[in-house]
């Protein structure tokens, strides 16, 4: 396996499932100086067979990619994720940072700033571009609400969250990047935890606490 090199140009593959993207980032960031695209892919797959054979320093990736490349942190510990997304709302960068990213982007960021949250990902730093950061930061110093189910996880409260907004397991899994067997087990933990027969009814019950951001029919 090659091994990184930290004193030439730093090295990015870049993956989104969009060409004409992976290509417009790919010219961006060849411009920058101190950066070189060792290569593109347009699926998960071909990402993480790049990263095998390449070993960037850097993986800049669509957030949707990053919950089927789970085994990229095994195979090539020393590639640092940075995720690229549409999504400017918390879902985003909490997806990305649960996804072992250093870093979230908004798809439209601008060249110059795409060039400088790689550098600094290579570098070890923890990069959230578009304004996100003081967003993240209130996150987390903001205490939590009590939570109306006390005996789910993180990870349940918010599959149930999502399943109070009706959202079926593949969505759940590309807003969360998970794969969706890891969702359905998931979601037979919640029910089993909530004695729901059904995921309506935990849905139901969640909406009732006062989960869940879509609005629905009254219930009568």
């Amino acid at each position: 396996m090659p091994m990184t090199d930290s004193s030439g140009p730093i090295t990015v593959v870049v993956a989104a499932d969009k060409p004409l993207l992976a290509e417009g980032i790919r010219s961006a960031l060849d411009q920058a100086a101190g950066l070189r695209v060792a290569g593109t892919a347009c699926d998960d797959l071909d990402a993480l067979r790049l990263c095998v054979r390449l070993s960037p320093r850097v993986l800049l990736a669509d957030l949707a990619m990053l919950g089927a490349l789970e085994s990229l942190p095994r195979r090539c510990p020393a590639v640092r994720v940075l995720a690229l997304g549409a999504d400017d709302g918390e879902a985003g960068f909490t997806g990305a940072l649960r996804a072992g990213a250093y870093g979230y982007l908004l798809t439209g960021s601008r060249p110059s700033e795409i060039a400088a949250a790689v550098t600094s990902v290579a570098h070890g730093q923890v990069v959230f571009g578009g304004g996100l950061a003081p967003r993240l930061l209130d996150r987390l110093t903001t205490p939590p609400a009590r939570s109306p189910f006390p005996g789910l996880t993180q990870r349940e409260h918010e599959i149930l969250e999502r399943l109070a907004d009706g959202r079926s397991n593949a969505e759940i899994a590309r807003e969360l990047c998970l794969a969706t067997k890891t969702v359905r087990n998931h979601v037979s933990n919640v029910l089993t935890k909530l004695e729901a027969p059904s995921r309506v009814d935990a849905a139901l019950r969640a909406r009732d606490a006062g989960l869940g951001s879509r609005p629905v029919l009254t219930r009568v």
